[in-house]
């Protein structure tokens, strides 16, 4: 991940490192030109502009296709909030939204190398897994296992699930998903993401993109709950 300028590197620091909880329910930041080695410099969303649109093409859902409302996460396998979030929010988020149909939730890799050297290959286990109808499986003991993410413990963890491991291990040892987790990456920086997490929470829109607000952090549930329920109502 670049560091745009010293305001972005606190930025940065507070979602990743500190961990900042303030709750923020913030319209998301302008579309960027951003691609791997360059530098965007994206703008704060001033009155009346467009919103940033997110896509979630190709990405796999959890939830009904079409669901009402869609959440994007864009997350880190190694960042401890990200855990926060997936061990103290999202089963609730689940339970209340997910599985009721009114939200369809899409997990987006944004893995963030220079502080987080085994995320990447992290999150190329879980599609490769995926391949075996096995990601949200594999997804969960990421997070569960968080001091177990180097390539041999990614393996074990194939075992763990049944997976076919040799299928799994060629998948893993050839990066197979490499370009699909630097495309969410890139996706991710586009539209201004810095930090982990990052949330987007909008309407479902036929074409695979989402317009809504953009929340940063392991944030109290009831900030999300606040964030689906007013997109509900716009529906």
């Amino acid at each position: 991940m670049r560091l745009i300028n010293w305001r972005l590197c606190i930025v940065v620091l507070c979602l990743t490192i500190i961990g900042s909880q303030g709750p923020r329910l913030e319209s998301p930041p302008a579309l960027a030109q951003s691609q791997t080695g360059s530098q965007g410099r994206p703008q704060p969303i001033q009155p009346g502009s467009a919103a940033a649109s997110v896509s979630i093409a190709g990405n796999l859902i959890m939830g009904k296709k079409d669901a009402p409302v869609t959440m994007i996460e864009f997350s880190d396998y190694q960042c401890p909030f990200c855990r926060r979030f997936f061990e103290t929010t999202l089963p609730t988020l689940k339970a209340e939204y997910v599985e009721t149909g009114k939200v369809r939730y899409v997990f987006r890799d944004f893995p963030l190398d220079q502080i987080h050297p085994h995320a990447r290959k992290a999150a190329e286990a879980a599609h490769c897994a995926g391949d075996q109808g096995k990601y949200w499986e594999m997804h969960d003991l990421l997070f569960q296992n968080p001091q177990a993410l180097r390539v041999e413990s990614l393996k074990t963890h194939a075992r763990s699930l049944r997976l076919n491991g040799a299928t799994f291990d060629a998948c893993l040892d050839r990066s197979k998903y490499a370009a699909e987790v630097q495309k969410d990456f890139d996706d991710g920086m586009a539209v201004g993401v810095r930090g982990t997490p990052s949330f987007f929470v909008g309407k479902t829109r036929s074409d695979d993109t989402i317009q809504g607000v953009f929340l940063s952090g392991a944030l109290p549930t009831p900030i999300f709950r606040q964030a689906i329920d007013n997109a509900l109502r716009e529906h």
